[in-house]
């Protein structure tokens, strides 16, 4: 074809009346935008590089300058593409530059296409990665969007020459989804993330649109009518899928959360040893709502606390063996009661002979206190003398000595429940909930008496403090971004209640392991630690065990001052 005809083919007003031209228009804006969308995020990035105050400028400098280039692109390969004069043969084919160009162009659709979906499908996208070596000047990036823009474009114009003839209809199609990708970046950009089906479909019409070009390339004749009418059912089987499952919403809105929480339970359920198998539907999975408040801020906090239990060990939550609460019963009863009264734990570890080290159990307090009052009849003293009716009948009986105050409370120790301090948290549930037992001794690996741990102190892992009024608060808030923290409070309850964020490691779990961790030894009371953002100062150390510490948020307690210092001024 000579260059008159080709510019008569190409340039040619016609299409304007034709209904199915402007379908083809529509839907090729359509697919140019979805195309366009990881050229507007790699395009945020260069401009990322900029000052505020200069970004929106450069991007639409940057992007007008793409839209010229592809223009001349779109004209330059069309120019090409009509043109049907045979270069070569190949037997007794014609290979023109046209056929060229489509073949050339469906390959690179199908593998664009492919590789796409791939990437889709398998749940991975590639990330885009920008030179560190280029400039921030705003001329350099203007320069790179409009490059890059047209390298990365190149699918979008090989998309227009394959579905429409008219240059006219590919320029106005390609300007207006310039446009609008231009004014409306940010709300295609969350449509489409909200839609990813759509994007699905966009790729399978690319895969449609690649194939029709190796055909045409082929020398056979694909009428445009045929693929536009394929583009047209799709895409009104995709609006009935949208309105359908907007509908679902609609009618799911009052279960939906329920039904996640549930779905959630379950899963908690099966963290915590749960048998139970309830298998959910796809419906039921994908109904509920992304945005909807499902849970409350009580709740995701529990469920933030299960889940973190299976890598907590016990040892984080025990009670070490130097704040255990001790009774030796080889101790006369006045001497017991005595160390009592400075003791208001319900249970004690027993000991006897001075070897806290080999504890022999635990020992409710208040049977400590039968025993003195002589309540139970197991453990009363029996007289000395007896009748003579006793007497004759078990003269044994009469010579046997009344039970000393060891062997009565030694015959009230309890058994605990035996656990290695390397045992994690959840794995000790479900040891106390196969032992029936809610007290435990906690063990190294030398055997050493290492410290208590019972069920009310994993409960507490779950639900957060529960009331004692044995114990003090492990966390005080004194004044907003202060607090006074127990030694042994775990790190991971400090961090989620104040914002206090370390690198987490397996030699500490608690504040106090931390301190020791950071400065490598023990600190002295009223030592301060400064960091970028927060303050440690110490409060109280006992027998090298740090007892309470002052933590400050430094950019909230100024600020704090400064609140204190205008409200005194008024």
């Amino acid at each position: 074809m000579d260059p008159v005809a080709v510019h008569q083919v190409m340039f040619d007003m016609a299409w304007v009346s034709d209904p199915t031209a402007w379908l083809g228009m529509l839907t090729l804006v359509v697919i140019e935008i979805v195309l366009g969308i990881d050229n507007l995020v790699f395009i945020a990035i260069l401009t990322a590089k900029l000052p505020e105050n200069q970004r929106d400028r450069a991007r639409y400098i940057g992007l007008g300058g793409a839209l010229v280039i592809r223009l001349l692109l779109l004209t330059f390969i069309s120019f090409i593409v009509n043109m049907t004069k045979p270069l070569f043969t190949i037997g007794s084919f014609g290979v023109t530059g046209r056929d060229i160009v489509m073949m050339i162009g469906g390959l690179f659709l199908l593998y664009k296409a492919t590789h796409e979906l791939h990437s889709k499908l398998e749940g991975f996208d590639e990330e885009l990665s920008v030179s560190k070596a280029a400039g921030s000047a705003m001329y350099l990036v203007i320069l790179q969007i409009m490059v890059l823009d047209a390298v990365f474009s190149l699918d979008s114009i090989v998309t227009a020459i394959g579905m429409v003839d008219h240059i006219f209809i590919m320029m106005f199609a390609v300007v207006i989804a310039m446009a609008i990708m231009t004014l409306a970046s940010r709300f295609i950009t969350e449509f489409v993330n909200h839609h990813p089906t759509l994007v699905i479909l966009c790729l399978g019409f690319l895969l449609m649109i690649g194939f029709s070009l190796i055909v045409e390339a082929l020398g056979f004749h694909v009428p445009k009518g045929y693929m536009y009418a394929a583009i047209g059912f799709s895409l009104l089987i995709e609006i009935f899928n949208q309105i359908a499952r907007n509908n679902t919403l609609k009618l799911g809105e009052g279960r939906a959360g329920m039904q996640s929480r549930e779905i959630a339970a379950n899963l908690v359920l099966r963290l915590l040893g749960s048998n139970q198998n309830q298998v959910h539907t796809l419906k039921e999975a994908i109904v509920s709502r992304t945005g909807s408040q499902v849970f409350n801020n009580t709740e995701k906090e529990m469920v933030s606390r299960v889940l973190q239990l299976s890598s907590l060990p016990v040892k984080a939550v025990m009670t070490a063996r130097t704040d255990v609460n001790y009774v030796d019963i080889s101790d006369s009863m006045e001497e017991i009661m005595s160390a009592l009264k400075d003791n208001r734990s319900s249970r004690l570890v027993v000991y006897k002979d001075g070897k806290r080290d080999v504890p022999l159990g635990y020992i409710r307090r208040d049977e400590i206190f039968a025993t003195k009052l002589g309540l139970s009849g197991a453990f009363a003293p029996v007289p000395a003398t007896a009748t003579a009716a006793s007497a004759s009948s078990d003269s044994a009986s009469a010579e046997t000595q009344p039970l000393s105050n060891e062997q009565l409370l030694e015959k009230k120790v309890r058994e605990p429940l035996y656990l290695p301090e390397t045992v994690s948290v959840i794995k000790a549930l479900e040891e106390f909930r196969k032992s029936k037992k809610n007290f435990a001794f906690v063990f190294d690996e030398f055997g050493n008496f290492e410290g208590i741990v019972t069920l009310h102190d994993i409960m507490e892992e779950i639900a957060g403090e529960l009331p004692d009024q044995t114990e003090v608060p492990e966390l005080v808030r004194i004044n907003p971004g202060v607090f006074k923290i127990e030694g042994d409070a775990i790190l991971k309850d400090v961090s989620r209640l104040t914002g206090f964020n370390v690198p987490i490691s397996e030699t500490y779990h608690t504040i106090a392991g931390f301190i020791l961790d950071y400065l490598q030894r023990v600190p002295e009371a009223g030592e301060v630690i400064s960091m970028t953002k927060w303050k440690l100062e110490i409060l109280k150390v006992e027998e090298n065990t740090i007892k309470s510490v002052l933590l400050t948020n430094l950019a909230k307690a100024k600020e704090n001052e400064k609140n204190q210092a205008k409200a005194a001024s008024k």
